[in-house]
């Protein structure tokens, strides 16, 4: 599990980020110490069970009812949130429930969630954006509107090769159409081979 951080802004925001590892379920606030009462802080994420939906959807589910749509079950050790809004859109997320009361119990209303599936960059062009953190991949396919936005896990080079050729295959995407693609060496490398790649 990644350290939870904070880092102050001139917009008096302050960022969290939160790496719910595989099997991860543990989760210490002793980091949080250094954080005002009045900041407001934003918890990043990093979590495969995440889906989008239309913010005027998120008004009549729930989170939970949200994530079953796309066959993910929470979990008894799990809460089902939704983040904060970008654009007209909102992730509901799957988080750890200790992890979430201790965090609410911390910062209580200055709390809000994101998700690396909620960025916006590269919107309104022709491309695939992948933001790979470990064995988890945050995909967002723009042609030039978003098409296809999904996070999900890989246990090798070749399962996220075969994960992305499949997704352009079924979206009828030219094999041509740029990647880019922040935080990943090595699948950068793998991936060069058979698209045009972009690093971030």
């Amino acid at each position: 599990m990644r350290q939870v951080t904070g880092r102050s802004s001139s917009s008096s925001e302050s960022k969290a980020s939160i790496r719910l590892a595989s099997g991860g379920r543990f989760f210490s606030i002793s980091t949080l110490s250094n954080l005002t009462s009045n900041e407001d802080i934003v918890v990043c994420v990093d979590t495969a069970r995440v889906t989008l939906i239309p913010q005027a959807m998120a008004t009549q589910i729930s989170a939970e009812e949200a994530l079953s749509i796309t066959g993910q079950t929470i979990c008894e050790d799990e809460t089902a949130i939704y983040s904060q809004t970008v654009g007209n859109t909102v992730a509901a997320i799957a988080i750890s429930s200790s992890c979430y009361q201790s965090l609410v119990s911390q910062l209580g209303r200055q709390l809000s969630f994101t998700t690396p599936l909620l960025s916006i960059s590269h919107r309104g062009e022709q491309c695939l954006a992948l933001e790979i953190v470990d064995n988890i991949c945050y995909l967002r396919l723009y042609y030039p509107t978003l098409k296809v936005a999904e996070a999900f896990e890989f246990t090798s080079n070749e399962e996220l090769l075969f994960y992305i050729t499949n997704i352009l295959t079924a979206s009828n995407t030219p094999t041509d159409i740029p990647i880019y693609i922040i935080g990943a060496k090595e699948q950068v490398k793998a991936l060069k081979k058979y698209y045009k790649v972009i690093c971030e």
